[in-house]
């Protein structure tokens, strides 16, 4: 398969410390790449160097062929990325930043119609456009920070941290939207949280301390270490038949009705969103989904290798 990025004995220091140690890997075209690590493992600033943010201090990065070390202007037009922090303009209203994006990236009027608006709605930003981020929640922030990215419709899209913040629904229109693009575009995610890309990634990388730990599918990952899931859903009335359904169709190990509240334990994260989808939006309270810490995961992958 294609290569839509390629790194080659890349290494980074941030602040007089390698963060990035002689990594070497490539990711394939129109394929979705998920990046977990615990906190400081070297996510943002790979993120950052796949993005042209940063030019590695040793290394090759090549972006659809371009060596974006010797010109990174080449490859800044099809990537959208989104840091971990904001990058929106706290003194412009929510509009007036995703117009200066729009102007910015050659988006005419038009098309920022036929683009920008119909995100503008799905993550829920229709009444507070007009005011100044500094007024939003920190939800809404990210909210907004995601529709100046995803606007430009970038061949690449490197996403760090890309649900911090956000709340169920938003949650649930980002992933919708991922899953829609992601067999058009090459799409990169960090996290430090498993269940936020187990349904989506095609392929995983660990980092840990800069050095890649584990390279694969969850399939391979789940023949490394036992990655058992509770979920609960919290619904608004109780419903006896939605209980039975889940009983019936076999895809969890336990299931547990508590009044409003079904527990249930599971392996594939896939199986939980089949049986959410068939439930009502407006008979949903509420929704957890637990599993191993990145943390409790290197701990046990790491002993195996011991």
């Amino acid at each position: 398969m294609e290569a839509s990025i390629t790194l080659r004995n890349v290494s980074k220091s941030y602040q007089k410390k390698y963060v990035l140690t002689n990594l070497t890997l490539g990711i394939e075209k129109n394929t979705y790449f998920a990046v977990i690590g615990r906190n400081g493992a070297g996510k943002s600033i790979l993120l950052r160097t796949i993005a042209t943010a940063m030019i590695p201090d040793t290394g090759e990065v090549f972006i659809n062929g371009a060596d974006i070390t010797k010109a990174p202007k080449l490859a800044g037009n099809c990537i959208g990325f989104l840091p971990d922090h904001d990058i929106h303009d706290d003194w412009l209203s929510g509009r007036e930043n995703l117009k200066a994006r729009a102007d910015l990236l050659g988006i005419s009027a038009e098309r920022f119609r036929e683009v920008a608006e119909p995100l503008i709605k799905s993550f829920g930003l229709q009444e507070i456009l007009d005011d100044y981020p500094l007024t939003y929640s920190r939800g809404a922030k990210r909210c907004l920070d995601l529709v100046q990215v995803l606007m430009g419709e970038p061949e690449i899209l490197v996403l760090d941290e890309p649900t911090l913040g956000l709340d169920y629904h938003s949650r649930l229109m980002l992933f919708n939207y991922l899953k829609s693009v992601k067999e058009q575009k090459t799409i990169i995610v960090a996290s430090n949280e498993f269940t936020e890309i187990q349904t989506l990634a095609d392929r995983w990388i660990v980092l840990d301390y800069g050095k890649i730990r584990f390279d694969g599918t969850l399939e391979k990952m789940l023949t490394k270490v036992d990655m058992p899931f509770t979920g609960e859903i919290i619904l608004r009335k109780k419903n006896v038949a939605l209980v039975k359904s889940m009983l019936d169709a076999g895809l969890f190990s336990n299931v547990r009705h508590l009044d409003l509240t079904i527990q249930v334990t599971f392996d594939r994260l896939k199986d939980f969103y089949t049986v959410l989808a068939k439930i009502p939006e407006d008979s949903l309270a509420g929704l957890h989904i637990h599993s191993l810490s990145v943390e409790e995961f290197l701990i046990r992958l790491l002993s195996d290798e011991e």
